[in-house]
């Protein structure tokens, strides 16, 4: 029988071979070593993977081992009225220090927000609180908005360096009070006639519990129904402002949103 010549893979097929021989060394216990920086990108480089890729790779690991997430979604309420959390990233042609100050500036002078945390990679905001801070977003004579204000009970910033001249810039807004809104207020709708219905129970008209009970369920979910359709827009609006916010950063441009005309308002 012949020798066998060299054995040559495609990316899938050393995808696969790859994923077999952790499998092997997890289960067999082999201890591979730690590998340093030059290690990886050596043998990244054998693979067919160019440095640059790599490099950009390994300090997008970095930078996230690094970071805390200042906002997770938690409860019952977001598997029954969805998440509260919405979420928008991007990679930015600018340092992460030059992006992290353009960001804190909008927020402070556009969005009238304050930062109550501050991180190594990431800040949590809320809205400015007190009567003066309501006034001033309620009249709004500026024309700036404040939807971030007005929608969000608090945003997430995370600005992780990717190089010198570029990051990776995420915005996570926490919808908790625009969902507890919907779904507290349609929810009186059906809860009430859930009430309605052991009233008359109780009262003893004979023929409408029976019709009470039966269609308090269809009220029910016909309130929740209601109230994700409406939410999801919510969430839609805010993933486009997030995403607006995160566009204008990319190209440069003033992050504060144009502002809506006068004759839009009376449309």
């Amino acid at each position: 029988m012949g020798e066998l010549g060299p054995l040559r893979l495609s990316r899938e097929e050393l995808e696969i071979v790859i994923r077999r021989a952790a499998e092997i060394e997890e289960r067999y216990g082999a201890q591979a070593p730690d590998l340093s920086e030059d290690d990886v990108i050596r043998i990244a480089g054998e693979v067919g993977l160019s440095e640059a890729s790599v490099r950009r790779a390994l300090a997008e690991h970095r930078a996230a081992a690094g970071s805390e997430t200042l906002l997770v979604e938690r409860g019952w309420a977001s598997r029954l009225c969805g998440p509260a959390l919405v979420a928008a990233t991007r990679r930015v042609p600018e340092s992460a220090e030059q992006a992290t100050r353009s960001l804190r500036d909008h927020f402070r002078s556009n969005e009238g927000l304050r930062a109550v945390r501050q991180l190594k990679t990431g800040s949590l905001w809320e809205p400015e609180s007190g009567v003066v801070a309501s006034i001033v977003r309620s009249v709004d004579v500026l024309g700036r908005g404040y939807q971030l204000a007005k929608k969000a009970r608090a945003v997430e910033m995370r600005v992780i360096p990717l190089s010198e001249q570029e990051c990776q810039v995420t915005l996570v807004a926490d919808l908790g009070n625009e969902r507890a809104g919907w779904f507290w207020g349609l929810g009186m709708g059906g809860g009430g006639s859930a009430v309605a219905a052991a009233s008359v129970f109780i009262v003893g008209l004979p023929s409408l519990p029976a019709i009470a009970a039966a269609g308090t369920p269809i009220l029910l979910a016909g309130a929740v129904g209601l109230a994700r359709s409406g939410y999801s827009r919510s969430v839609e609006k805010m993933s486009l402002i997030l995403n607006g916010i995160l566009d204008r950063l990319e190209h440069g441009e003033s992050l504060e949103a144009p502002r809506t005309s006068w004759r839009e308002l009376f449309r």
